[in-house]
């Protein structure tokens, strides 16, 4: 107990000194697996484990539930610079923008002749945009598509004229223009180069956990164990169909058979679980600096694409990370199956 209310005012202080707390910390503050999991009378230490966990998984999702009400709280803000940002960029008005977004609120559950008036709005509306982007109308655009191939080129190069054009009037903001898609696509990649080494990783440490429940010794393990059940329960059908209660001795040894059983299940399938495990936590613990670096490679392209910083406190992936891995140390007993029916049995 004064071990876990160390560990609280530890992070306490921390939060209240850093205003955040991070991964790292939520990291060391974890419990070691315990040494004995395949013992068969560990419940009080596979408790208090399992409490510890408890302990620091609360004061994490306390961290999570914080992030997460400031970042609310500064959502509106960015979702309006982002509408803003996106309008300025379009080349389309705010006006019909703010028009068209009004429409939509006002048409909601309009029906009949309300409804054809308000969808008549809509395509007025949506046709000055198209003409503000492009340069052409709904009723060109509809006259284009039942042109033949030859009227189509005839737009075509007549559209491409008037792009040149634009371009030869102000070539340094096209130059500009080009720079900024070339940079964007850079970050782009360098996120996404990024982000499937990372992925690849954890799918790595995720396919070994389950490669050990698909391991051929455990699964014939566990048919030893269960076909040993199936002979328990089978006396017990002979022997009350009989009319008298199964032979204590024969109870006994098909008691201590599967015991062993389940022992030697656990003795073998463990030590896989903890190695993985301790690989995986060395991954977690190593890979910190490379989800900072993808958190900010993200901020990074989202202000590219929408103009607004989007910075959210250093760690939040990290945190998910920690989350993962404290439910891997949960399983940390699942291979001990000695249970209530060892008790019972003969």
């Amino acid at each position: 107990m004064k071990k876990v209310f160390s560990i609280t005012v530890f992070l306490l202080f921390w939060t209240v000194i850093d205003a955040q707390v991070r991964p790292e910390a939520f990291m060391g503050m974890l419990p070691s697996v315990p040494g004995n999991i395949c013992s068969d009378d560990n419940k009080q230490e596979e408790d208090e484990f399992i409490a510890k966990l408890d302990e620091i998984s609360e004061l994490l999702q306390n961290e999570l539930d914080r992030r997460s009400e400031n970042n609310d709280a500064e959502s509106d803000a960015k979702n309006q610079q982002v509408m803003f940002n996106t309008v300025k960029t379009s080349g389309i008005s705010p006006e019909l923008i703010q028009q068209l977004m009004a429409l939509e609120k006002q048409s909601k559950g309009a029906t009949g002749e309300q409804a054809k008036a308000y969808e008549a709005q809509r395509k007025a509306i949506t046709d000055q945009m198209i003409q503000q982007k492009m340069n052409i109308s709904v009723a060109e655009l509809d006259n284009l598509k039942t042109a033949d191939s030859a009227g189509q080129r005839a737009w075509a190069t007549g559209y491409a004229v008037e792009a040149q054009a634009e371009v030869n009037a102000d070539p340094q903001k096209y130059k500009d223009q080009n720079a900024k898609e070339m940079q964007k696509h850079n970050l782009q990649k360098k996120y996404k180069q990024l982000t499937d080494s990372l992925n690849a990783q954890q799918n790595k440490y995720m396919q070994k956990f389950a490669e050990i429940d698909e391991d051929e010794e455990g699964k014939n393990l566990l048919a030893i164990i269960e076909g040993i059940r199936e002979k328990i329960a089978d006396l017990y059908n002979e022997t009350a169909k009989a009319g008298r209660g199964p032979d204590q001795q024969i109870l006994v040894a098909l008691r201590s058979e599967m015991y062993l059983a389940k022992v030697n299940y656990c003795n073998v399938q463990t030590p896989k679980y903890i190695s993985v495990l301790d690989e995986y936590k060395s991954f977690i613990q190593s890979s910190m600096p490379a989800y900072y670096r993808l958190e900010k490679l993200t901020n990074e392209v989202m202000k590219m694409q929408t103009g607004v910083n989007n910075s959210p406190e250093p760690g939040q992936m990290g945190l998910g990370n920690v989350s993962g891995f404290i439910n891997r140390l949960r399983s940390a007993y699942k291979y001990n199956l000695y249970g209530p029916e060892d008790l019972t049995i003969g």
